[in-house]
């Protein structure tokens, strides 16, 4: 077992192998030193039109080709350099000179399979980002806005409301910090602030009787 480890990390490292591997152990170290925070995590952040297919650059022309959607692209890239590697090291089973001509040429195909596997992880970690994203801009919609009530709400009793915006009808659960406080069906209230733990939102009499925020 120690003799196999030891040829896969020195196969790891011979000739055009060293390409994968340095990018791993970069990526590595991105993360790394992001985490003691002297790196913003958004360093490999893209902007492009995924729909439009504007792809000007080659980090925007990979985002494009994987989808990555809303998922930061620093983790993007992390999981196509991991994927990347492992193809590359499964060459170790050819019987090829390590980190010879044909190495380098096998590595292209291993790219592009890496960035194929990619794609395919990314299906429900997608589906992740695009919920929370979606929760975001849910809260932003509502926060600091009058609804109206849906169901009668007093302390301690969650109710629901109901908000117009653009058209679109947004239906939250709202709920009163104040014990003293009940509302009623049909009553127009305003949301100020919301309890991320238990996705509810706090509403409280309007300072105005019309207008949309305080």
């Amino acid at each position: 077992m120690e003799v196999i480890v030891t040829e896969l990390i020195r196969f790891a490292f011979t000739g055009i192998n060293v390409i994968p591997t340095a990018l791993l152990i970069l990526m590595q170290l991105y993360w790394l030193v992001a985490i003691t925070g002297f790196l913003d995590f958004d360093l490999f952040d893209v902007d492009l039109d995924v729909e439009g297919a504007d792809a000007s650059g080659p980090l925007s022309g990979i985002a494009v080709l994987v989808n990555s959607g809303d998922i930061p692209f620093a983790l993007v890239l992390s999981m196509i350099f991991l994927n990347f590697w492992i193809s590359s090291m499964l060459l170790y089973v050819l019987p090829i000179q390590a980190g010879g001509l044909i190495s380098a040429v096998l590595l292209i195909p291993a790219f592009f399979l890496s960035l194929y596997i990619t794609k395919l992880e990314l299906i429900p970690i997608r589906k992740l980002f695009f919920e929370r994203k979606n929760e975001e801009d849910i809260a932003h919609r509502v926060l600091y806005k009058r609804c109206t009530l849906k169901s009668d709400v007093e302390y301690g009793r969650l109710g629901q409301a109901e908000i117009m915006q653009d058209g679109v009808s947004i239906v939250i659960n709202v709920t009163t910090a104040d014990k003293h406080l009940v509302y009623k069906k049909g009553e127009t209230v305003f949301v100020f602030s919301k309890d991320k733990v238990d996705d509810v939102y706090f509403i409280t009499t309007p300072l105005m009787n019309d207008g949309n925020t305080i």
